[in-house]
């Protein structure tokens, strides 16, 4: 008798039952009660249209027909159920196990090496008093890795992005090499020259990552490098060119100190913690500011939890537990036009700066945005995938800025060279 045999025609009986039943099983159903078929396998809290096939591009892929039979699989919704009822309890059980395991072997750094450079950015004199018991590190307990849907699942249930760059930014595996920062640096100091032949001043700006700046809710993984990429490219960027170039992370980490200014599930920064971010430019440009704080009228649920519809997680499912401040930023002043969600939108206002304003950036602009209307007679928030239909908004600015998130900082300096092709062309 061969035992490995029979093991394969098992599984392979098992696997073809998994296949075939559900759709003899369903076609039963359907027969008898099409309502009862309808409600078990249709997933209503994905709110999409179901796939179709796209007859015209079956030639290229068959993609179309795979997501069109996906989507009809009867009890779709049901199997869909048990399978993360399954998973979860699955997954909680390794959770345990895996922390135990982790927390035996685990020997955190000695020093929080990434906690002191970070902190060796915040000036001097705002930097906070020390606390007779400082904060330990986010580092002694471990805590594992989990990612669902390219989400990272962190420490006290905060969400992080794991795709899109962020973890390799976040451990240090994606560090720049001498030529490539040099490069870098030729293109910044390229579009200054250009924008000093135009009369233009011109500011490159990155926001940090989330897991930059709350990176003690992060879990426990091999860090490559503690002075990572947008750091060492900063430092070098400053040393080597005279391009303004804003890297805020220590005013966020400042910030931290005393609100929450990035939301918990979502990836972007919350009101306050971009009116941080807009002080940190302000100050390179010289722009009169004071203290955030003055403008804080309270709390309020938060606005953002997109780290959720990433995963897939029914609005009945999430855990809303999120609060921001509230921010009521110069209500003296008018804007004309404001909307953050436009992919080009432009406004005036009887602000104090009497310039023309032309912000190119993704969507972390968007947090920023009311505070630059306010303060600037006129402003183009452009996205920078549609900077080719707002070429008379950077012709016409009297300062432009580039802005980009730290995980996509390339795309920075891919901004520049439209800007340096617009203004010469």
């Amino acid at each position: 008798m061969n035992l490995t045999r029979i093991k394969n025609k098992i599984f392979i009986l098992v696997f073809m039952a998994i296949l075939v039943l559900p759709w003899i099983a369903g076609g039963m159903v359907r027969i008898v009660n099409k309502d009862a078929y309808h409600k078990l396998s249709i997933v209503e809290t994905e709110k999409r249209q179901m796939a179709q096939i796209e007859w015209s591009n079956l030639l290229n892929t068959g993609e179309s027909i795979s997501n069109f039979i996906d989507d009809r699989i009867p009890f779709r919704y049901t199997l869909m159920s048990w399978y993360k009822g399954l998973n979860n309890a699955i997954e909680s059980k390794y959770q345990i196990i895996e922390t135990a395991i982790g927390s035996k072997f685990y020997t955190p750094p000695e020093e929080d090496e990434t906690k002191e450079q970070l902190a060796a950015t915040v000036p001097a004199e705002e930097a906070p008093a020390p606390e007779e018991a400082p904060e330990p590190s986010p580092y002694e307990q471990y805590f594992p890795l989990n990612v669902y849907n390219d989400v990272i699942i962190g420490r006290d249930g905060w969400l992080f992005l794991y795709g899109e760059n962020e973890i390799e930014c976040y451990q240090g595996t994606n560090i720049l090499t001498e030529e490539e920062k040099q490069a870098y640096v030729n293109k910044l100091k390229e579009l200054k020259s250009v924008c000093d032949a135009h009369g233009k001043e011109v500011y490159v700006y990155i926001a940090p990552n989330k897991s930059s700046v709350y990176y003690k809710y992060m879990p426990t993984v091999d860090i490559a490098s503690s002075w990572r990429r947008i750091q060492q490219l900063y430092e070098y960027v400053n040393e080597n060119c005279d391009t303004p170039f804003i890297y805020p992370l220590g005013e966020e980490l400042f910030a931290t100190g005393r609100y929450q200014v990035y939301y918990k599930y979502d990836s972007h920064w919350n009101h306050i913690g971009a009116l941080f971010g807009v002080n940190a430019l302000y100050d390179k440009m010289g722009v009169e500011y004071i203290d955030p704080s003055y403008y804080i009228t309270g709390n309020m649920p938060a606005e953002r939890n997109d780290l959720y519809l990433y995963m897939g997680v029914p609005e009945s499912e999430m855990t809303i537990d999120d609060v921001e401040t509230t921010v009521d930023y110069k209500p003296e002043i008018t804007v004309n036009g404001l909307d953050i969600h436009a992919n080009i939108n432009r406004t005036t206002s009887d602000g104090p700066v009497d310039k023309k304003l032309c912000f190119l950036g993704d969507s972390y602009r968007e947090g920023m945005m009311p505070y630059l209307a306010k303060d600037f007679t006129h402003c183009s928030f452009i996205h920078r995938d549609y900077m080719s239909d707002a070429k008379e908004d950077i012709k016409n600015a009297d300062i432009i800025v580039i802005e980009a998130i730290e995980r996509y900082d390339y795309q920075a300096f891919s901004c520049a060279q439209r800007v340096i092709n617009t203004l010469t062309e």
